[in-house]
């Protein structure tokens, strides 16, 4: 009679295997938030190397020109009418000195940037959906391309009745003003623009007008694309009155706060090339980073937008130096509004 032995390599019992499930679920539920954290690290050093080229880039900018890219502008001398909606943003004119010199080519400065009521053929249609790596965040997950359509409805030469724009997180300093002045009366890092007139074009603010210092003057900082809160519309006079006198920020929110939302969930940062409005241009130091209070403009002249994003307790923010730091959201409200001006004699510093 033959004996079979049993073999000594026995399976798991169930018991066995629900043991090993649970400690693989823990040693999981343990790593997951480093690698989390090791990921978001990551995307804000990346944030950080985009501020960093722009940054180098509006110095070389500078050295070249003698002068800080304007903050929107256009060439153009044939078609003042369509001055609302061609300007170009401060962007465009840098690409050449972050490696962008072949897109720069193809950006034409005297046809819109955006739609027109003109009959002129309008070939940056074609870039507009162009991306840009430097002028994204990855942080922000919801910088995808922005589909827009001509509210008309009625297709113009050269112009489709829908287009889609390349998006961007970035955006120049105006300093503690809910003004978008020009002709060197500014207050921030750039100089604005009122749309309304024709004959205002190029910048006259170069690093020798900065006297503040430009290590102690914000230039560039963050925003969330397509951020809702925007567009709550109140007056232009109270935004007049609020660039002097909002040195609280409870003044700050009462321009702001109470008006319902009159923007579509696109408006903020749609597109690097156009230079329409602060949405798409710029940022003020009326309002701490990440407030909870709204962004908020009376028109393309006046507005209130704040530095935004994605990362944890801040934003990134680069400095006139070329420098960039990470501006905690606890900053002191009246040293954040003084480092966004860059000749009011507010001199603040960094910590």
């Amino acid at each position: 009679m033959r004996v079979t032995k049993r073999s000594s390599h026995e399976g798991f019992t169930l018991v066995e295997l629900l043991v090993v499930i649970a400690i693989i679920g823990v040693l999981v539920g343990l790593l997951l938030p480093a690698v989390q954290s090791a990921r978001a690290a990551a995307r804000r050093m990346q944030c950080s190397n985009n501020l960093k080229q722009l940054g180098l880039a509006i110095h070389n900018y500078h050295d070249t020109m003698n002068a800080i890219a304007p903050l929107r502008d256009r060439d153009d001398t044939i078609y003042p009418s369509d001055w609302n909606t061609q300007i170009i943003s401060w962007r465009a004119r840098i690409l050449p000195y972050m490696e962008q010199q072949p897109l720069y080519d193809q950006v034409d400065f005297e046809i819109p940037a955006w739609w027109s009521g003109s009959q002129r053929p309008n070939t940056n249609w074609t870039i507009a959906p162009v991306v840009v790596s430097t002028f994204r965040c990855p942080s922000d997950g919801g910088n995808g391309n922005v589909n827009w359509t001509d509210p008309t409805g009625v297709r113009r030469r050269g112009h489709p009745t829908s287009a889609s724009y390349a998006s961007t997180n970035y955006f120049a300093c105006t300093g503690p003003d809910a003004e978008l002045r020009w002709n060197g009366t500014g207050l921030g890092f750039f100089d604005g623009i009122r749309r309304q007139s024709a004959t205002r074009r190029g910048s006259t603010r170069n690093f020798a007008s900065i006297t503040d210092g430009l290590s102690n003057t914000i230039a560039l900082s963050e925003g969330i694309i397509g951020h809702p809160r925007i567009n709550v519309n109140p007056s232009a006079s109270a935004a007049a009155n609020y660039t002097a006198q909002a040195s609280t920020y409870t003044q700050t929110d009462n321009l702001c706060a109470g008006s319902p939302s009159t923007s579509s969930t696109n408006a903020r940062g749609n597109s690097w090339l156009r230079g329409y409005s602060s949405n798409d241009l710029s940022f003020n130091t009326l309002m701490t980073p990440n407030s909870n209070l709204w962004d908020c403009h009376a028109n393309s002249n006046w507005a209130m937008y704040g530095a935004r994003s994605q990362h944890s307790g801040g934003v990134l923010i680069g400095i006139g130096d070329g420098s960039v730091r990470f501006m905690a959201e606890t900053v002191d409200y009246a040293t954040y509004r003084a480092l966004g001006g860059s000749f009011d004699g507010e001199v603040a510093k960094f910590d």
